[in-house]
């Protein structure tokens, strides 16, 4: 998946937010790929064929909870508002008070795309290190 590399690339070299818009857009895309795959498990969801196809944000949610990826889901759509509004103290606009706390997220969530994909994890480990490991978003919730 190409999104996962360059998000682990724009991280080594700094731009954190450019690398949460790439680890979102990662996560969609292997959301896409397991909605066709498990296609028969949303089969209640209206316009199926074109949720699959474009995956809108409004549906992730949804989509991943379905497919029992909820609180990656969580940490996606976070990551993209931070892609979007960057870091915020006073938290208004984003959870994110800093750039650490948005890395140990994308990492956290690029960990878990290396994992279902069954691939990566040498660049997870490469560009994260431990902070894979020192907790998230998605652990604190």
């Amino acid at each position: 998946m190409a999104e996962l590399r360059v998000a682990f690339l724009l991280l080594e070299a700094g731009y954190t937010r450019n690398a949460a818009g790439k680890v979102f857009q990662a996560f969609k895309s292997l959301l896409a790929a397991l909605a066709a795959e498990r296609r028969e498990e949303l089969k209640s969801l209206k316009g199926l064929d074109k949720i699959i196809a474009y995956v809108p944000t409004r549906v992730i949610r949804e989509v991943a909870s379905l497919l029992g990826l909820e609180k990656e889901a969580l940490v996606a759509l976070a990551l993209h508002q931070y892609q979007y509004n960057g870091p915020d103290p006073e938290g208004v606009m984003c959870i994110y008070p800093d750039r650490d706390t948005a890395v140990r997220d994308i990492c956290w969530l690029g960990g878990r795309l290396a994992e279902l994909l069954g691939s990566f994890m040498e660049e997870v480990r490469l560009f994260c290190g431990g902070a894979v490991a020192t907790g998230s978003f998605a652990e604190r919730r």
